[in-house]
């Protein structure tokens, strides 16, 4: 498995939508989560805002990138 960074590199470091800080926290804590076990916080934005919203949005795009990574693994 890569590691957290090597994913944030495959996913942010090429030409793609722009995405906000608060998105890419968001993308890496899912990302912490799966390949690390750490726990994500739900208090580091305050819910309702556009920055929490960004932030879950980021969550989930980390969450599909952890998945295809697992499905890229099994591939011979």
């Amino acid at each position: 498995m890569k590691t957290v960074d090597e994913l944030m590199a495959e996913a942010f470091d090429q030409p793609r939508t722009p995405r906000s800080p608060e998105y890419k926290a968001g993308v890496r804590a899912a990302l912490e989560y799966r390949i690390n076990g750490k726990k994500i916080t739900l208090t580091t934005y305050e819910l309702g805002t556009a920055a929490a919203d960004a932030y879950f949005a980021g969550t989930d795009e980390g969450h599909r990138i952890w998945r295809q990574a697992c499905y890229a693994g099994t591939e011979d």
